[in-house]
């Protein structure tokens, strides 16, 4: 049992110090180290210490480190002994896609500020990953580099080898002072040890306020040309329902810019944002539309600088769907974001939509999309921003001008370590509707054994970002509290956590709307197992968007509990089951559970599926005209399918069958289902570039539960990555 004097010591020690070398010639990259380049490097040869599952001790095998660069790249070379190379596991895996296996990974702090961070990780197998990193500890894994890597089994272990081009990097080359900060994991499967070169005393994975030094770079520069990214594609859907087909075709180009060594201009001609990856659909019994995560490249690229305030801005509103179902085009768009040295962060963005018809009608006129937003930034959390959006649709066919604009500033401050106090404010302009404001104030300790927060707003009955942006409720004040306190014990368990909260919110009028308070208790086993629960009271309240009107609700209590396998073991299974009181009234219950199965390093099954039901609510009944007994029936399975050829070739499948079925006492029920299936083959037949083909059907059912024939479509892209 280790002290806790001793896990300091252990975990905020650097076992050895990693200096580049400067070359003329970089190494092929084979995973291989037998270029007479490495014989110039450094080699260190480190233990790294264990994040998990023995917290603070040493792994159990070392690491050799080497590190080069020349004007082009920076290479990390590694040799992973393992006196039994019979228990590796490959970790073959689709990009950005982490398995069971042996890893490594390289993280970067190249304006080495502990602000932000970039990782690239490589497995055995040679599948990649790669993310951008922030002090909060959240790792973005939607931004994509084209780098190199390579690695190879060797008679006692393995050796990777990995060239990260400068040119997908960002930092200051005008001031040589600058030292870059570096961090290294490894996993190690056979032990199921996660290692890190620097873990510090907060017990936190990736703290980017610790990173060690990256010696050795000098006469580096960022190359400032220009990537390409052509596209052609070709769509043909066929609707049973009409007995038609609608196809065509497309081709437009993505650009990116290097203007300085902080700042990059993106561009796009007739962009493609067709998803060859679907939305999986989901039970929504809120008011509210579901918020979607973002998948499409040009709005992914530096998308934590156009972070904002209120949610101002809300990418899938540019192209998303009008009212007559059909995809908003967007005819162009363009972004320039990037920094001025460590402390000044920006991005711009525009892009113009084109309109939708239905029949002779304009169901969507044509906009246009501005959106800005800089920010200064003081240490590692703070900072003062200042963010602006706007939609401009000009008159068109008769329709009026009309506009949904948006401002606020924002800020934060380091009060002591990482206790953060922060604030915002800012006001909405649309046309039709008055000029109103919103307000915050938070307090937060973040990233310890201990964290808590507090926080509370104002926002306004005619603010609106929505235009923009993802405005859910309006007219309220609210406040907000939670606490949570995460363990590491020596045995039995790896992490043990306890969270607390609560939250009230009023309307301006004074109604309360919510009242809720909840623990929570999660733990995971040395084994890699975890179980949970989640207890929730919520008091009475008043719900102003139910019916014309509003309407009251009494107290209701609800309890849900969990309990899974190890998530990356080759079978894992996990089962979520929850009741009690539904916030409407009556009661509900809920049951989740998924399990996954690779019966080869290929081969990857996985299944998931959901009973959602709730009985005795009372909700308006728009047919009726009055307030009802509801009761509602949501099922839901997914199944996947994935087998890979290689990293860069694999064949994907996607099928969900959903239900969902609404009945009232007094009007009777409505059902509906669906079957959507999706086959995706992806191939990168060179770095960067992509060919999709892709075939999908959808099986819809009627009022009477009967399914029609399937609508089909198919898919073709290729996108060509061509750097200039």
């Amino acid at each position: 049992m280790i002290s806790a004097f001793l896990v300091i010591m252990v975990a905020a020690s650097t076992p050895c110090q990693i200096s580049a070398v400067r070359v003329n010639q970089g190494p092929a990259i084979d995973g291989l180290l037998s270029d007479a380049v490495w014989d110039g490097a450094r080699r260190e040869s480190c233990v790294f210490t264990q994040y998990g599952p023995h917290f603070g001790q040493p792994m159990s095998e070392p690491t050799d480190i080497f590190a080069l660069h020349d004007e082009q790249y920076l290479y990390f070379g590694f040799h992973m002994p393992d006196p039994d190379p019979s228990t590796m596991m490959d970790a073959l895996t689709p990009r950005d896609s982490y398995v069971t296996g042996e890893w490594i990974a390289v993280l970067l702090d190249t304006y080495g500020d502990g602000r932000q961070a970039t990782s690239f990780e490589v497995s055995l197998a040679n599948s990649q990953m790669d993310s951008k990193l922030y002090p909060s500890g959240v790792w973005d894994y939607s931004w994509d580099a084209v780098w190199k890597s390579g690695t190879a089994r060797v008679s006692n272990g393995w050796s990777a080898e990995m060239a990260i081009p400068f040119s997908c990097l960002r930092f200051d080359d005008t001031d040589s002072t600058v030292t870059w900060g570096v961090n290294f994991q490894r996993i190690l499967s056979k032990n199921v040890e996660n290692g890190w070169y620097v873990l510090t005393a907060t017990r936190q994975m990736a703290d980017l306020a610790n990173f060690a030094p990256l010696n050795g770079l000098h006469g580096i520069q960022r190359a400032l040309g220009a990537e390409l990214r052509p596209y052609a594609a070709h769509r043909a859907f066929r609707h049973t329902a009409l007995d038609s087909w609608d196809d065509g075709s497309e081709i437009g180009v993505d650009v990116k810019l290097g203007i300085s060594t902080g700042v990059v201009a993106d561009l796009t001609i007739n962009p493609d944002f067709g998803q060859v990856e679907a939305d999986a659909v989901e039970m929504n019994l809120s008011h509210f539309e579901l918020f979607l995560g973002e998948k499409r490249p040009f709005f992914l690229e530096a998308r934590n600088v156009f972070d904002m305030p209120f949610n101002m801005f809300y990418s899938r509103r540019v192209g998303s769907v009008a009212g007559n179902g059909e995809v908003i085009p967007i005819r162009g768009g363009a972004k320039l974001s990037g920094s001025f040295g460590s402390d000044w962060k920006f991005g711009f963005l525009d892009a113009v939509t084109g309109a939708v018809r239905s029949g002779a009608d304009l169901a969507q006129p044509a906009a246009n999309y501005g959106i800005f937003r800089t920010y200064r930034q003081f240490g590692s959390y703070g900072r003062l921003g200042v963010s602006c959006t706007s939609r401009e649709m000009w008159e068109q066919e008769g329709r009026d001008r009309s506009f949904n604009r948006a401002a606020a500033v924002d800020g934060a401050v380091e009060l002591n370590g990482r206790t953060v106090l922060s604030g915002a404010a800012a006001r909405s302009w649309n046309s039709g509707r008055t000029d109103d404001g919103a307000y915050s104030i938070g307090l937060e300790r973040l990233r310890g054994t201990f964290t808590y927060s507090l926080s509370g707003r104002h926002i306004g009955e005619d603010f609106d970002v929505n235009g923009t942006g993802f405005t859910t409720a309006t007219g309220y004040r609210s406040g907000e509290g939670n606490a949570g306190l995460t363990l590491r014990p020596d045995r039995i368990f790896s992490e043990v956590g306890f969270g607390v909260s609560s939250r009230y919110m009023e309307g301006t009028d004074g109604a309360v709307t919510a009242r809720t308070a909840s623990l929570n208790s999660q733990a995971s086993l040395k084994s890699g197992a975890n179980i949970g629960v989640d207890v929730s009271y919520r008091g009475n309240r008043f719900d102003p968007y139910e019916g014309p009107s509003g309407h009251s609700y009494g107290d209701a209590a609800d309890v849900f509990v969990q309990a899974g396998s190890n998530p990356f073991n080759p079978f894992t299974a996990w089962a979520g089951v929850g009741g009690g009181q539904y916030e409407a009234g009556g009661s509900f219950a809920n049951v989740m559970a998924r399990a996954r199965l690779r019966p080869s390093a290929a081969l990857d099954l996985g299944v998931q599926g959901q009973y959602f039901t709730t009985s005795g609510s009372e909700n308006y009944n728009w047919t009726l005209g009055d307030y009802d007994t509801r009761s509602t029936e949501w099922k839901s399975l997914i199944v996947r399918a994935n087998y890979l050829f290689s990293p860069a070739l694999n064949l994907r499948l996607f099928s969900q069958l959903s239900a969902f079925d609404r009945t009232f006492d007094m009007t009777g029920s409505s059902t509906g289902s669906e079957v959507r299936t999706n086959l995706l083959f992806s191939w990168q037949y060179l770095p960067g570039s992509m060919l999709y083909l892709l075939a999908e059907t959808q099986f819809q059912s009627d009022e009477s539960g009967q399914f029609h024939k399937p609508n089909l479509g198919v898919y073709a892209k290729v996108t060509w990555f061509l750097p200039v």
